[in-house]
C-alpha cells in the first residue's frame, strides 16, 4: 500500500507521473483507461502527452493516417473506436469497454491491457475522500463543502456508471451484511473488482461499501433511494439476502417480481432457508391482505412456528375455501404440516393427500417433496415403524441436500436420533445428533432455539444411559428459554416426560410438578398435550407412593381406557394399537401393580399386555419389571428372578438404563429381597445410579414393613381408615393394627405428628 500523503495534489502528481513513465517505458501496446469520473483519466493522458510530445485526441478517435508516435485518445461517451490488430506505437485510450469495437476479441487475445480505479486512486488520506482523486482535491480546497461532492456524484458519476456497477453498488447499499464474492457470477465479480477502491473486503471475501468515506456513503444513499433493478435483486438473492430483495421490489411497486423471487427463494419454506426474522420481514412487506397462495402458505407456516396454531388454522381454512387457491401445492403441504403442529395423527384422508402431492409435484420440487417426507417421518416415528422411518428419512435428506437446505436436514437427523431414543438405542442416537450439529453449523442464520433442541436430545441420550443430571439441569431452565411453538409434538413429549422424571430423581416431587405445570400453561392448546401432562403427573405420584391421589386423577381422566374398561380387560390388551390407548392402559396397569400386586387378574393382564406387538421397547421393559414384581408378590420367585434379570440384562446390553431407574421403587425392593438373589439374578447388571434420591432406605431404617410404609403414604395423603383399608385390600381392624405399629416406630401418638415426622425425616416426598 502507498504511503499516506497529506497533500492530495502532490500525491496525485507523483502517482500519475510514475504511472505515465511506466507506460512510456513499456513502449508499443494498447492500454484502456477505464475508471470512475474524477479518477484522473484526462490528467494521465496529459502527463503522457507532456512526456512524449504526442497530442491528445479529445472527443473523437484519430484519423487512420495517424503516424507511428503514441496515440492518446480521450473518447466521448457514445462514440466508438477501432483498435489496430497490431501496433508499433503506444496507444492509451480513455473510454468504456463498450466503446471499443471488438473489445472482447482484443481482450481474449491479450492485445488490450486495462488501467482501472485501483491504479488511479490515491491511498486513503482522511477517511473522507477514500483516495478518489477529484474528490480528494476538492476536500483539500473546501473541507466542509459536501454539497458540491453530492452534486458531482448525482450529475456526473451516476449517469456514467454501467448497469452492472449500479446494480452491485445498489445491492451493497441495501445489504445488511455485505456480499460474498463466491456467490456472484463472473460478470458481477468483474464489476466488484472494478469498484474495489470504493469498497472494503474481509478475510472471508465478503465485500461491503466503505461507508467511512463520505463520498461513498453519499453514493450508496443515492442508489438505495433509486428503484430496485432486477439485477440488484439478483445480487441480493445470490448473496443470501432474498428478504431484502423482495422488500425492495415491493417498495418499488414490483409485486410480480417480488412474488417470483419469493417462490424461487423457498416459498413456504422461506423461513427455514433464510431465518424466521427474514420471513417476518417479508410478510410485513407484503402486508396482511396479500392473497397470493405462496405468501399465505408462508404466513401460516411462520404463525405455526410461533405457537399460534389456532390463528394459523383460520388463515389456512380461509385460503383453502377460495377456489382460486385451493389447488395450490404449497397450501396443501402446509395443511399436512399443520397436522403435526396441531398434534393430529395422519388419518386416511391425510395419507391420500400425501400420496397425491408426491405424484403431482415435479421431481425437482425438492423443498416441498422433502417436507412431505418429513411429515410422514413424524407419523412413522409415533407409530414405531423403524424400517419405514429409515427409508423416508433418506428420501427427505436427499431432497433437502439438493435444495441446499441444511436447516431442514438438521430436523431429519433430529427425528432419526429421536427414533433411536424411543426404541431404547441411545448409542445409535449420538451419530445422528453429531450430523444434526453439522447441519446446524451450516445454517446461514442464528438458531438459538435449535441449539436448545440439541441440548435436550443430548441430555436425553445421557439420561437413557443412567445419568439424569443433564436432563434435570435442562428441565430446570427449559421454560425460560424454549419457544414452545417451535416444538414438534414428538420432541416436546420427550422433554415433558423425561425432564419431569429427571427432576423427580434429583430434586424431588415439588420441582417435577412445577415443571409439569409450566408445560400445562405453555401447551394447553391441544387435547393430547393436556392429557400428556396429566398422565405424567399420575406417573410421578405413583413413583413417590401417593397412590390414592394418583388413582383419583387417573379415574378423572377423559380417556377411552378408563376404570370400567380396565375392569373388563383381558386379552384385548394384546390387541391395542392406538398409542394413546396403550399409554393409558399402561398407567392403569402400573397403578394396579403398586396397589394390588397379589391380585391374580393383574398377572393375567400384564401377560396379555406383554404380548402386544405395538409396545415400544421401553414400554416392554417396564411391563417386564411389573411382571417380576407381581410374580414375586404372588410367591413365584423363579419367574420373578427370570423376568427381572431379563429386564436388567437387555437394558445393559443397549446401554439404556433409564427404564430400570424409572421403576426404582419396584426394582430396589426386589433387589433387596434375599429370596431374589439366586438363579439368573446372580450376574444381572444393576445400574449404578439406581438408588439416587430414593427414599425407601429411610423407611427400612425405621423398621417399617411394606404395609406400614404404604399405610404411612396414605395417611400423608389424608386418607381415612376406611379408604386405607380399600387401597390396601385389608379389613379396618388390620388398618388399625398397622397404624398402631407405625405410630410406635415413629414415636408419635397421632396422624398429624406421623405426617410431620415422615416429611422431616424423608420418609415421604412433598
Amino acid at each position: 500500500m502507498n504511503t499516506i500523503l497529506p497533500d492530495p495534489a502532490a500525491g496525485l502528481d507523483a502517482l500519475q507521473h510514475s504511472l505515465a513513465a511506466r507506460l512510456v517505458a513499456r513502449g508499443p501496446g494498447i492500454w484502456l483507461v477505464y475508471a470512475l469520473p474524477g479518477a484522473g483519466k484526462s490528467r494521465l493522458l496529459r502527463r503522457i502527452a507532456e512526456m512524449t510530445g504526442a497530442p491528445v485526441h479529445r472527443g473523437a478517435p484519430p484519423e487512420p493516417t495517424q503516424g507511428p508516435g503514441p496515440v492518446l485518445v480521450d473518447l466521448d461517451p457514445g462514440r466508438t473506436i477501432v483498435l489496430p490488430e497490431t501496433t508499433e506505437a503506444l496507444w492509451v485510450v480513455a473510454a468504456r469497454p463498450a466503446s471499443i469495437v471488438d473489445h472482447a476479441r482484443h481482450a481474449l487475445y491479450g492485445r488490450l491491457e486495462v488501467i482501472g480505479n485501483a491504479d488511479l486512486f490515491l491511498p486513503e488520506a482522511d477517511g473522507v475522500a477514500s483516495g478518489w482523486p477529484a474528490i480528494a482535491m476538492h476536500r483539500a480546497r473546501s473541507p466542509d463543502d459536501d454539497a458540491t461532492i453530492r452534486a458531482f456524484l448525482a450529475d456526473v458519476v451516476l449517469p456514467r456508471l454501467e448497469p452492472d456497477h449500479i446494480e452491485l453498488m445498489q445491492a451493497l447499499a441495501l445489504s445488511r451484511h455485505g456480499v460474498a464474492e463466491d456467490r456472484l457470477d463472473d460478470r458481477q465479480r468483474d464489476a466488484l473488482h472494478w469498484l474495489a477502491p470504493l469498497l472494503k473486503v474481509d478475510a472471508r471475501r465478503v465485500w461491503s461499501l466503505n461507508r467511512s468515506c463520505v463520498a461513498v456513503k453519499m453514493l450508496g444513499d443515492m442508489l438505495a433511494a433509486e428503484p430496485l433493478s432486477p439485477g440488484t435483486a439478483e445480487v441480493l438473492f445470490r448473496s443470501g439476502q432474498p428478504d431484502h430483495a423482495i422488500r425492495s421490489l415491493l417498495r418499488a411497486g414490483r409485486r410480480k417480481a417480488a412474488l417470483d423471487l419469493l417462490k424461487s427463494s423457498g416459498g413456504v419454506m422461506f423461513g427455514h432457508l433464510h431465518g424466521a426474522q427474514a420471513a417476518h420481514d417479508v410478510l410485513a412487506a407484503f402486508g396482511p391482505d396479500e392473497v397470493d397462495p405462496g405468501v399465505v402458505a408462508l404466513r401460516v407456516m411462520t404463525t405455526m412456528k410461533t405457537g399460534q396454531v389456532g390463528y394459523a388454522r383460520r388463515v389456512l381454512d380461509l385460503a383453502l375455501a377460495n377456489r382460486d387457491t385451493a389447488g395450490d401445492a404449497e397450501l396443501r403441504v402446509t395443511r399436512l404440516l399443520m397436522g403435526i403442529y396441531d398434534d393430529r395423527r395422519m388419518g386416511e384422508e391425510m395419507m391420500q393427500e400425501y400420496g397425491a402431492l408426491l405424484a403431482e409435484l415435479p421431481p425437482d420440487a425438492h423443498l416441498l417433496r422433502g417436507a412431505i417426507y418429513n411429515i410422514a417421518l413424524d407419523d412413522q416415528i409415533r407409530r414405531g415403524l423403524g424400517g419405514e422411518v429409515e427409508a423416508t428419512a433418506a428420501r427427505a435428506l436427499m431432497h433437502y441436500r439438493k435444495g441446499n437446505a441444511p436447516y431442514l436436514a438438521f430436523y431429519i437427523h433430529v427425528h432419526l436420533a429421536l427414533m433411536q431414543l424411543v426404541s431404547g438405542a441411545a448409542p445409535k442416537a449420538q451419530p445422528h445428533l453429531d450430523r444434526a450439529a453439522l447441519d446446524l453449523a451450516a445454517t446461514p442464520f442464528d438458531t438459538p432455539q435449535d441449539d436448545q433442541f440439541l441440548r435436550l436430545l443430548r441430555a436425553h441420550v445421557t439420561y437413557e444411559r443412567g445419568d439424569p443430571e443433564p436432563m434435570a439441569d435442562f428441565a430446570a431452565h427449559a421454560l425460560e428459554h424454549f419457544a414452545f411453538g417451535e416444538l414438534w409434538p414428538t420432541i416436546a413429549a420427550q422433554a415433558l416426560a423425561f425432564g419431569s422424571e429427571a427432576l423427580l430423581q434429583l430434586r424431588g416431587i415439588d420441582a417435577a410438578m412445577a415443571y409439569l405445570e409450566g408445560w400445562r400453561v405453555q401447551m394447553w392448546r391441544t387435547r393430547r398435550f393436556r392429557l400428556l401432562v396429566e398422565q405424567r403427573e399420575i406417573i410421578l405420584l405413583q413413583t413417590v407412593h401417593r397412590h390414592a391421589e394418583a388413582r383419583s386423577k387417573l379415574e378423572a381422566l377423559a380417556s377411552r381406557i378408563g376404570r370400567v374398561w380396565m375392569d373388563s380387560a383381558g386379552e384385548n390388551l394384546t390387541h391395542l394399537r392406538d398409542t394413546e390407548d396403550i399409554v393409558q392402559a399402561l398407567i392403569w396397569l402400573r397403578q394396579h401393580t403398586f396397589e394390588r400386586p397379589r391380585d391374580r387378574v393383574l398377572a393375567q393382564r400384564l401377560a396379555s399386555m406383554a404380548q402386544n406387538p405395538n409396545l415400544t421397547w421401553r414400554q416392554a421393559r417396564s411391563v417386564l419389571i411389573w411382571q417380576a414384581w407381581a410374580e414375586r408378590r404372588q410367591g413365584r420367585v423363579d419367574a420373578a428372578r427370570r423376568m427381572l434379570a431379563e429386564a436388567l440384562e437387555t437394558c445393559s446390553a443397549r446401554q439404556c438404563y433409564a427404564p430400570v431407574i424409572e421403576e426404582r421403587p419396584l426394582v430396589i425392593d426386589l433387589l433387596d429381597d434375599p429370596r431374589m438373589a439366586g438363579g439368573p439374578m446372580r450376574r444381572a447388571p444393576v445400574p449404578r445410579n439406581l438408588r439416587t434420591a430414593y427414599r425407601a432406605g429411610a423407611a427400612r431404617a425405621r423398621g417399617l414393613s411394606r404395609q406400614e410404609t404404604r399405610a404411612l403414604h396414605l395417611v400423608v395423603e389424608g386418607c381415612s381408615n376406611k379408604e386405607i383399608a380399600h387401597h390396601l385390600g385389608v379389613s379396618l381392624p388390620t388398618v388399625k393394627f398397622h397404624l398402631k405399629n407405625l405410630f410406635t416406630k415413629l414415636e408419635v401418638s397421632d396422624r398429624r405428628a406421623a405426617v410431620a415426622v415422615a416429611r422431616q425425616t424423608g420418609l415421604v416426598e412433598g
